[in-house]
């Protein structure tokens, strides 16, 4: 059959049967039908095919519950395709507060003529078809932004890197050298022990512990925008891969419970498996950081549905991250507490190894208000040399001007 409409249909909840069966009969040319009988097996039929559905039409009378409250169930669960109540001449009224309310797209009256209903569907179809079209074209170019701002942040990173490690280990070294020497030197010029030795020793193994912290951060920024050793066609099973880091780091803490969501199946993804774990594991102890007096770790991990490859959702429900905090959680450097242990430096790991894969990581509050952490990554990485992507890693710096530029090159509109 040649539909006007094959991407989405229009489900159509009465518990008229017959009316059920003249509009599949009638209106089947324009789109694939859906009916229902009841408002439970409406609304079990759109949380279903909810992502095939264009316009749901629902009777305002039925048993157990009204067209009114089955459309705002429908609405809260996704509140993308157009809803239509079909009701009765003498309660239009009802009708309209509900369309002005913002609920409906439109209402319809029984008895329907079925030259006026195809009219109104039909158009009701192609606004629909215009909408999803625009959000496409819209998602395509912010993600077109993203990426190009997310290459932007890693060379600047790599610049920064090179330039402390260039700089500040120099200067470290000769830092370390004294900080070896300091004892021998101190005992040879006293001819004997310092008068108050705890003081010269709790202050000379804190000097040593801060300087060792501060090398670590240049190791760590060192590799994380170093790729030329890294392997990312390794075969990863990633819910594995969480579980182990989950009882790695949630094990023996009692007052933390730790859940990983069963979504379904999950492909097999290609990567440094031991990347992603310690990625994994950085992102589980920062939701450990947050839940002081207990509380609950959820993941999930799902099959990407609009690219191949993954999604993995963090919730944690600690204390809430502020809405200015969550743009910089992965800067460098970028702290919340006043006693910084890492300086950042972990999550901006995070941001590195999301990068190299060829993915995406964000922060956001879900809509229960817990702290939400969402990593995308491909099936596959980018098939860009990775010594490629080391060299010119500088050549990825690119002005907000040339950003514009590329975009508008690169996409339509």
């Amino acid at each position: 059959m040649n539909r006007q409409f094959a991407d989405f249909g229009i489900l159509y909840i009465d518990d008229e049967e017959k009316s059920l069966k003249y509009f599949s009969a009638i209106f089947s040319p324009i789109a694939p039908i859906y009916t229902a009988k009841s408002p439970e097996e409406g609304y079990r039929l759109f949380v279903e095919k909810h992502d095939q559905i264009g316009l749901v039409l629902s009777d305002k009378k039925m048993p157990n519950e009204s067209g009114i409250d089955l459309l705002r169930r429908i609405e809260a669960y996704d509140p993308q395709p157009f809803r239509f109540l079909v009701t009765a001449f003498a309660d239009l009224n009802v009708a309209v507060d509900a369309l002005n309310d913002g609920l409906l797209y439109s209402y319809l009256s029984k008895p329907w003529d079925p030259a006026e209903l195809e009219h109104r569907l039909v158009k009701a179809m192609k606004h629909f078809h215009v909408l999803r079209e625009r959000e496409e074209l819209i998602r395509e170019k912010s993600d077109a932004f993203a990426k190009l701002a997310m290459a932007d942040k890693v060379a600047g990173i790599g610049i920064l890197s090179t330039g402390l490690n260039h700089h500040l280990r120099n200067s470290l070294t000769v830092l370390k050298t004294f900080h070896e020497m300091l004892p021998l030197q101190m005992q040879t010029e006293l001819e004997g022990p310092p008068r108050d030795e705890s003081f010269w020793s709790d202050y000379y193994q804190e000097v040593g512990a801060q300087m060792d912290k501060m090398t670590g951060m240049l190791t760590n920024l060192a590799e994380g925008v170093d790729v030329c050793s890294i392997d990312l066609h390794q075969e990863i099973e990633i819910v594995s891969l969480i579980e182990n880091s989950g009882l790695f780091v949630f094990d023996g803490v009692e007052e933390i419970e730790f859940e990983l969501k069963d979504c379904g199946a999950v492909p097999t993804i290609q990567g440094n498996s031991e990347k992603v774990g310690q990625m994994m594991r950085l992102l589980f102890q920062e939701a450990k950081a947050l839940i002081s007096s207990g509380g609950k770790v959820e993941v999930l991990v799902e099959a990407n549905q609009d690219q191949d490859g993954i999604v993995i959702t963090i919730l944690n429900d600690g204390e809430l991250i502020p809405e200015a905090d969550l743009h910089h959680l992965f800067d460098p450097f970028f702290v919340r507490s006043r006693t910084p242990e890492e300086l950042g430096t972990n999550m901006l790991a995070c941001y590195l190894t999301t990068y190299h894969h060829g993915g995406r990581i964000r922060a956001f509050h879900s809509v229960d208000g817990r702290n939400a952490i969402e990593v995308q990554l491909p099936a596959v990485p980018p098939a860009i040399p990775i010594e490629e992507r080391s060299a010119d890693l500088n050549s990825l710096f690119v002005s907000p001007a040339h950003i514009a530029k590329e975009c508008d090159t690169a996409l339509p509109g």
